[in-house]
């Protein structure tokens, strides 16, 4: 597709563009292609909101089809394996290589959690619940008893610092950190090995997950499944290689290789597992 200037682009154009992507991504890739094309028309830096993987991979798809060449793309969550990173829109020939740090910041939450334990969704509903929605928010790396660090927009941290009291029962304590303070765990990686007769969603996942294919197929029905960050309502799609296929309560498992097994009409699958 011919890339278009946004200032020159018609109504029509710009429709044309938005159908290639998801329709769920498309209002995020609107606002992306507005930013993008300002950042460029006026030499400076704009940023997205914190976006998964696949809405990130659709706006960088929808920029490239409107706004064009001119308009350079880094992805950036505050460290380099966040799941949930801005996308920062900036003229190509504009030459500031840490233009992207400037849109993300940490909060360190701290409280003692030893009786009462937060998860993830804890600590998101509870900041959620201060009144600020979902976009400004990057990911939240929980360190267990301790509290969490959490990555949002910087116009949010004075904001959290002030607003964010509780977790669960557990009062808390905010305070901005350098991003090169995060505490980062580890990942708990597993490799499996597993021989299959089909390459279909439910067959392959439940032997990740290492739950029964009518258990899976339950956590589909209950919207707990996507493949590629999005969600997914039947079983029986095949999936690929590099799919990454997500659980809620059960990780995430990446489909790393599909050959063809010994055993005629079967296929030898390596999976990694992220718990």
């Amino acid at each position: 597709m011919r890339a278009l200037s946004l200032a020159r682009a018609t109504p029509n154009d710009m429709d044309k563009v938005l159908k290639t992507v998801p329709l769920e991504h498309r209002e995020a890739c609107a606002r992306a292609i507005e930013r993008a094309s300002r950042a460029c028309e006026r030499w400076d830096c704009e940023a997205s909101d914190f976006v998964d993987p696949s809405t990130a991979s659709s706006i960088e798809r929808a920029v490239r089809g409107t706004v064009g060449d001119e308009c350079a793309m880094e992805l950036w969550g505050g460290y380099a394996s966040a799941e949930r990173k801005r996308v920062v829109f900036a003229r190509a020939d504009a030459n500031d290589v840490d233009r992207a740090k400037q849109y993300v910041k940490a909060l360190r939450v701290e409280g003692n959690f030893m009786f009462d334990p937060a998860s993830h969704g804890d600590f998101l509903g509870a900041i959620l619940n201060t009144g600020i929605v979902r976009g400004v928010v990057g990911d939240i790396l929980v360190s267990g008893e301790r509290g969490a660090d959490v990555l949002c927009a910087p116009e949010m941290c004075g904001f959290l610092v002030e607003a964010l009291k509780s977790v669960r029962t557990v009062k808390v304590s905010v305070k901005e950190v350098n991003v090169g303070e995060l505490k980062v765990p580890a990942p708990k990686v597993e490799e499996i090995n597993t021989t299959e007769a089909s390459t279909r969603l439910d067959a392959i996942a439940s032997a990740g997950f290492r739950v029964s294919r009518s258990k899976f197929t339950d956590m589909i029905a209950s919207g707990d499944v996507k493949v590629n960050w999005k969600e997914v309502s039947k079983g029986n799609m095949d999936v690929v290689a590099n799919d990454v296929i997500s659980c809620r309560g059960k990780g995430r498992i990446e489909v790393k290789e599909i050959n063809p097994a010994k055993k005629e009409g079967r296929f030898a699958i390596r999976l990694v597992r992220f718990v």
